[in-house]
C-alpha cells in the first residue's frame, strides 16, 4: 500500500511534495520510506503546516491509521528545516491544530490532490 500511495501521490502532486519538505528534488524513494515507515530514513520538513495536512488529509481518505503523530514521533522520520531536531508528536499535534480550519491554497491543493487520490484508488478497485 504504501509504495502505491506513493507512486501516485508523487504522479499527481509533485509540485505539492516540493515544497513539503527540504531536498531540491523529493523522488518516489522517498515518499515510499516515509510512508512504510522504513527504519532510519528521515526527511527535513520545510513547512509542518503543509505537511500535518498531508497525513490528515491521507487519514480522512483512510489511508493511514489515527496514530500517524505518535509512528511519526517514534520513528524520527521528520526532521526540522534547520535539521537541528526530530519532530514530535506534540509539533505536529500544535501545528495541526494551528492550521485545520485556515483555507489556504496550498492547504486546498494538498487535501484536494488526496480526495483525487482517494478517487484514483476506488476506480481502479472496481
Amino acid at each position: 500500500m504504501a509504495s502505491g500511495i506513493a507512486a501516485m501521490w508523487m504522479t499527481s502532486s509533485t509540485i505539492t511534495v516540493t515544497y513539503l519538505f527540504c531536498v531540491s528534488e523529493v523522488c518516489i524513494e522517498d515518499m515510499e520510506a516515509l510512508f512504510s515507515c522504513k527504519e532510519g530514513f528521515h526527511i527535513r520538513v520545510n513547512n509542518l503546516r503543509h505537511v500535518v495536512i498531508l497525513f490528515d488529509a491521507l487519514l480522512e481518505n483512510s489511508f493511514i491509521q489515527s496514530r500517524w503523530q505518535s509512528v511519526l514521533d517514534k520513528g524520527r522520520f521528520l526532521q526540522s528545516k534547520d535539521g537541528a531536531r526530530f519532530i514530535t508528536a506534540s509539533n505536529l499535534s500544535s501545528a495541526l491544530s494551528a492550521v485545520r480550519n485556515n483555507k489556504t491554497a496550498v492547504i486546498y491543493s494538498i487535501r484536494r490532490a488526496i480526495s483525487q487520490l482517494k478517487e484514483s484508488v476506488n476506480k481502479s478497485t472496481m
